[in-house]
């Protein structure tokens, strides 16, 4: 089988080293550097992002807002080829597929792995072995489409979850977005109390929250603001349970502030 990778990022590049061994994988990157380490890795390059195709099945791995162009691009001539996007928000993917030529093949996926690094350097084909991999049914996925991603996520040491395009984004907001918002203002409160020593007296219990601080702002901000609703309703949930463990602090009463925590880890 035949599968263009079309980005060649952290997620893209790991997608290339993870099904390379299996399937005749080339990729394709808008960047020269990335190109060149990833052929220099043993990726095959193709010569632009047209000649991703014919392919059995071409992933897009573009950042958020270059994910529908490039499925539009690809669409264009993509024949049987089944088109898998692995963004992190599947709203707009699944509104283009309701438009999307009847002849088109595309179906959403969404690996929940990764770390605060970026770019083909940071790409790992363990990245996601163990790592739940959501797929989403559109108005151009049919039953052969979707187990073929089913079988690439797979192949890439996924275990995979199928679940509609309004759940996807309501599960990441929970699941993503929130967490980055929380290790960012945790990061900042910190920093307002220990100053320049934060790094120097911080214990791993910091450090491993705050990790999602790290991630790139030109990463973190589409997800934010593309998926706004969603956010909003769990940082409103978030708010919640951060005010009831504030005023059960606020007793002084340690029998108080436990039943306080233990109430909120029943799930």
């Amino acid at each position: 089988m035949r599968v263009g990778i079309a980005g060649l990022g952290l997620i893209g590049g790991s997608l290339a080293l993870a099904l390379g061994g299996r399937y005749e994988v080339v990729g394709w990157s808008p960047s020269p550097a990335t190109r060149a380490a990833a052929g220099a890795a043993g990726v095959a390059i193709a010569a632009d992002l047209d000649a991703l195709l014919p392919a059995d099945a071409v992933i897009v791995c573009a950042p958020l807002a270059r994910i529908v162009p490039t499925l539009r691009r690809l669409v264009a001539r993509s024949g049987s080829a089944v088109l898998l996007d692995v963004g992190s928000l599947k709203g707009p993917v699944a509104a283009y597929a309701e438009r999307a030529p009847a002849s088109a093949r595309i179906v959403g996926g969404h690996p929940m792995a990764g770390t605060t690094a970026a770019g083909f350097a940071a790409a790992d084909a363990a990245l996601f072995r163990d790592r739940p991999f959501l797929l989403v049914p559109t108005a151009r996925s049919d039953e052969a489409s979707l187990a073929l991603a089913g079988e690439l996520a797979r192949a890439a040491g996924g275990i995979v979850t199928v679940l509609g395009a309004e759940a996807h984004d309501r599960v990441v907001a929970a699941l993503s977005a929130l967490p980055l918002l929380v290790a960012a203002a945790l990061a900042r409160a910190g920093a307002e109390v220990a100053g320049t020593a934060t790094a120097s007296l911080a214990g791993p219990g910091f450090r491993d929250t705050t990790r999602l601080a790290g991630t790139p702002v030109s990463l973190a901000a589409p997800l934010l603001a593309g998926n706004s609703a969603n956010v909003l309703e769990a940082l409103a949930r978030f708010r919640a349970a951060l005010d009831a463990l504030e005023h059960a602090v606020a007793t002084g009463d340690p029998a108080t502030v436990a039943g306080a925590l233990a109430g909120l880890r029943e799930i």
